[in-house]
């Protein structure tokens, strides 16, 4: 399986598009070492973008969100 193309995603989108994206992209199986590149720059961009988001109080993305309260320990 060859490493998907890789979206060029702007700050502003959607959390969960960001994770969603980030998450296709470390499934991806590069055929060698250039993809294999590009795929692990790609990724650190979109965790940069999605950490930045969520440091500014941004809501998180759709799979980590739970129902019902937080209980803390």
């Amino acid at each position: 399986m060859s490493t998907p193309l890789i979206r060029h995603l702007h700050a502003m989108e959607e959390p969960t598009e960001l994770y969603d994206s980030l998450s296709e992209l470390l499934r991806s199986r590069p055929r060698h070492t250039g993809e294999a590149h590009r795929a692990l720059r790609e990724a650190d961009r979109l965790f940069s973008l999605l950490d930045s988001h969520l440091r500014a109080g941004g809501s998180l993305p759709e799979p980590w969100r739970r129902e019902g309260p937080v209980h803390r320990v």
